[in-house]
């Protein structure tokens, strides 16, 4: 299993990823937050400067965790986590540098895959799955280096419908 630590210690936070190979200690500078006309928390995001700089978390009007993703210097970084009204997670997305990297989830509201997509620094790179609700394979495509290699749809019983190359 590879380490991995996203956490606020102090004035400080830390990213240590093995998976992205990252390892980030910074400084805080301020926290920004805002208010749903109720009084609810909207958004609590840390900045440096104008720039977004350490965890940004938005909520649900009933104080429910939306997204949190984390960010160096206004650059998104790490793992991103967005979820459903009712806490399921919807995905987990990796960046490096801003872009895209490794692979991609996102998930049916019920905690079931529904697609995966890798990335190599923002380029699609590897194997990209689409499932139907039930689980069944919905679409495959391959990508090299930003290239489509094949591209494969079924239908809801899991039978190739078409293949595209």
């Amino acid at each position: 299993m590879t380490q991995e630590r996203y956490e606020i210690i102090g004035e400080k936070f830390e990213i240590v990823d093995e998976e992205l190979d990252l390892e980030i200690h910074s400084k805080l500078e301020f926290l920004d937050k805002d208010y749903f006309p109720d009084g609810n928390l909207r958004y609590e995001t840390y900045r440096k400067g104008e720039k977004l700089h350490g965890p940004s978390t938005y909520y649900g009007n009933g104080g429910e965790v939306l997204s949190r993703t984390w960010y160096f210097e206004g650059v998104k970084v790490g793992k991103a986590w967005r979820y459903y009204p009712n806490g399921q997670l919807y995905s987990l997305e990796r960046f490096i540098d801003g872009k895209p990297h490794l692979v991609q989830e996102y998930y049916y509201i019920d905690g079931s895959l529904k697609t995966i997509v890798h990335f190599d620094a923002g380029v699609y790179h590897g194997e990209s799955k689409l499932f139907w609700p039930d689980g069944t394979l919905k679409r495959e495509c391959l990508f090299q280096n930003g290239q489509k290699i094949h591209d494969k749809f079924y239908d809801e019983n899991g039978k190739l419908a078409t293949a595209l190359s």
